[in-house]
């Protein structure tokens, strides 16, 4: 098992180096100038290159009587074309019905007027089209020759659906089992809590919850539907291989008959606050593996705001861009976590500014207050000409690339229509992020960003985090999972004095079967399998009394790695590369008692603490390597263990859960075993346990 770590830490090792490669840089070139004197000295950094000119293709934009707006962006070089379907009204709280929003986005396309839900299914698989459906429009993909059948289908199921009872139950149904998975989720958790303290009374502070879903009927969806689904404000966007003359054709003949509402004015909607004085709001997860931070403030800039572009280089100094302030600071420097960002919203209803991350519980505290020095040092620090000039450049080609996509000019024409832009906002667009000067940076920053007032929503275990916040001088505030005011959680105890090590592991070696049993075995080998992209993964152990070992790891039939110990010296090969142990981990293997390596804990263990968690309590143990253990106070197994890694010199945390313990042989054995990582979840099933059938040529 501990080889098969190994392997998923080389998996985990890409995907770090992955993640960084994939953060674009695009270098700004000059023409060529026959005159060079302009750059003889090579000591002399170069120059800016100045703001590239683009030559914009205007979308042609036409309306129809009811209030529907086309933008067709023409594009005939493949024989596709995208179509979008967006309506901006402004949103409503809906209270106790908060989740028929959520059931009308499953329930649209299962079946309208005219057509069956398995009928329309059928043919959108004919036609190779991809449909999708929200609870304000639809996306369309498609060949240009089947677009007016696929847009024909598509909007017979958004303007004439038929929402049955079946259906409705159904997807009422799965949306409360989603729910109910998010239950344990951390980053869930935080989400909902930010949104609902950070946004307070405004619609989107509205969370759904299952107690609300239970109680929603069709007519609710029904209702929700028709107050929502309406021309008034809606957009069709068509991008690709379709002209003018077609476009207008098919708006008119399968949205010309799509009932304009009634205008009503709507209720303003309520203001956003910030804290009057920074406040951590803590949601304690007591079975959080990882801790969510998310610092959060009101949002005051959008995109007709004459500062839009001074905040938008500003944030990507601060946490936008993968070589910004937070990431290069949490990731880069600390190894605490794969990734931090920051991002200001504009929507032009409401929005926020978010600073996210997701650390190891045990540097959460940290975390919080790096972040916030990061925050306050783009206020308090000017940035330097060469920092800017890069984010500048990098912005520029990254914004000359996106316009050789037609979607971009069409969402660029949206966002002139819902935004109240000027027609050559685009247009102009490089030539004020090249204004923007390092006075212009702080400037934003301290009007824009405001650490006194910002809250700190931080999701994970109290024990963990909250004593350090503390500490830190951080006013602390508990909730729920939902956003409610909760009391402070009963922190991890001291394990009781008349608990020691040795008393936990007896109880452990009791549980799974007893001394006698476990004294009668001198050697065992288990193989636990699992399943990746298809192929199985296979890890055999070998152990034998008193410290013989031998792994190993195969995917598919083939050799991944292997591990071998014979008492005295081994060596570990990976994929054909041999590597023998150094003195130290020779002698790590001589202490470490085979096949039972856990009862090692009682010389290489210490008691750490208490923690309570899924309405279990559980001792914790810490070995020498700073793993932690977690032993069931009542049942006595051991259910968790938590190793703290470095990958490529980021320190992770890795947490292995053992349940479903199975008796073979009169010892029990953990039947599952879940690897979790940051990428993804790996459940090792148990295949077979022998035990007294080894030898010593087992280890050579």
């Amino acid at each position: 098992m501990k080889k098969l770590l190994y392997i998923f830490g080389l998996i985990l090792s890409f995907y770090l180096t992955s993640c960084g490669s994939q953060s674009a840089t695009t270098e700004a070139t000059t023409p060529k100038n026959n005159n060079m004197t302009q750059q003889d000295d090579i000591n002399q950094m170069p120059r800016p290159a100045p703001a590239p000119k683009i030559n914009f293709k205007k979308p042609e934009v036409f309306k129809l009587d009811n209030g529907l707006t086309i933008i067709l962006v023409e594009n005939h070089k493949l024989p596709r074309v995208n179509a979008s379907l967006r309506i901006d009204n402004q949103p409503v709280r809906l209270r106790d019905k908060k989740g028929s929003d959520d059931l009308l986005q499953s329930l649209l396309g299962s079946g309208s007027q005219n057509i069956s839900k398995e009928e329309f299914n059928q043919k959108i698989d004919f036609y190779g089209a991809n449909v999708y459906f929200n609870d304000n429009g639809f996306y369309i993909n498609t060949l240009s020759k089947y677009f007016d059948e696929i847009l024909k289908l598509t909007a017979d199921q958004a303007l004439y659906p038929k929402f049955t009872k079946e259906e409705f139950e159904k997807e009422k149904e799965k949306l409360i089992e989603s729910l109910k998975v998010n239950e344990k989720s951390t980053p869930a958790a935080a989400l909902r809590v930010m949104n609902k303290l950070a946004f307070g009374n405004h619609p989107y502070g509205e969370i759904t919850k299952i107690d609300k879903v239970q109680t929603i009927q069709l007519q609710d969806v029904e209702k929700y539907y028709k107050n929502n689904f309406n021309p008034n404000h809606a957009y069709l966007i068509l991008v690709g291989d379709i002209d003018k003359k077609q476009a207008y054709k098919l708006a008119r003949t399968y949205f010309g008959k799509w009932q304009k509402a009634p205008v009503t004015k709507g209720l303003p909607l309520p203001h956003i606050n910030n804290v009057p004085t920074t406040e951590v709001d803590f949601v304690h997860m007591p079975n959080a593996e990882q801790t969510e931070i998310k610092v959060v403030q009101r949002s005051d800039i959008r995109r007709n705001n004459p500062d839009y572009q001074k905040v938008l280089l500003m944030n990507s100094i601060l946490g936008g861009d993968f070589n910004s302030y937070l990431n290069m600071t949490l990731r880069e420097k600390h190894g605490w976590t794969y990734g931090a960002r920051s991002r200001f919203g504009t929507d032009k209803y409401g929005d926020l500014f978010t600073a996210s991350t997701s650390v190891r519980n045990s540097v959460a505290d940290s975390a919080v207050v790096v972040t916030m020095k990061q925050i306050n040092k783009i206020r308090n620090e000017k940035v330097s000409d060469t920092l800017l000039n890069n984010n500048k450049q990098k912005y520029m080609g990254n914004f000359v690339l996106q316009m050789e996509n037609p979607s971009t000019i069409a969402n660029q024409a949206y966002n002139i229509f819902v935004d109240n832009l000027p027609e050559d906002y685009y247009e102009t667009f490089l030539q004020k992020i090249d204004a923007v000067t390092v006075d212009d940076i702080q400037q934003a920053a301290q009007k824009y960003l405001h650490p006194d007032h910002m809250r700190i929503i931080v999701a994970g275990n109290a024990s963990t985090t909250v004593p350090g916040l503390q500490k830190a001088g951080y006013q602390i505030k508990f909730f729920d999972k939902y956003g409610n005011p909760a009391p402070a959680p009963e922190m991890n105890q001291k394990i009781p004095e008349n608990i020691t090590v040795k008393s936990i592991i007896d109880t452990y070696i009791k549980a799974i079967g007893g001394a006698d049993k476990i004294n009668q075995i001198k050697s065992l080998e288990t193989v636990y399998t699992t399943q990746m992209r298809g192929m199985e993964i296979s890890n055999t152990t070998k152990a034998m009394t008193p410290n013989l070992f031998a792994e190993n790891t195969t995917a598919g039939g083939m050799l991944l790695s292997k591990e071998i110990f014979d008492g005295k010296t081994g060596y570990r090969e990976v994929q054909g590369q041999r590597k023998d142990f150094t003195p130290d981990e020779i002698e790590k293997f001589k202490n470490t008692p085979q096949p039972f390596p856990v009862t090692g804990l009682i010389k290489t263990g210490k008691p750490e603490r208490m923690e309570s968690f899924d309405g279990n309590d559980y001792y914790v143990i810490i070995d020498d390597e700073g793993t932690e253990h977690f032993f069931n106070a009542k049942t006595g197994l051991k259910e968790k263990e938590i190793k703290h890694r470095k990958i490529q010199g980021h320190e992770i945390s890795q947490p292995i859960q053992y349940s479903d313990y199975k008796e073979i042989n009169g010892i029990k054995f953990p039947a599952k075993i879940t690897i979790k990582t940051g990428v993804q979840n790996m459940e090792l099933k148990l295949k077979e346990a022998k035990v007294n059938h080894l030898t010593q040529a087992d280890f050579k």
